[in-house]
């Protein structure tokens, strides 16, 4: 586990800021990701439909 999940304590600000930029960082990767798999699906699909009426 992470040191944040250790401690009883509640976070101070600092740590919270540090927190959310990661949080908000691992977001904005899952997004690209899900984006490019989005392209990725539909290009494929353009192809097999391209080559099945062909």
């Amino acid at each position: 586990m992470s040191e944040i999940d250790n401690n009883d304590r509640p976070m101070t600000p600092e740590e919270q800021k540090v927190y959310q930029a990661r949080q908000k960082q691992r977001a904005v990767i899952m997004g690209g990701l899900l984006f490019f798999l989005v392209i990725l699906f539909y290009f494929i699909t353009i192809v097999k439909i391209d080559a099945s009426i062909s």
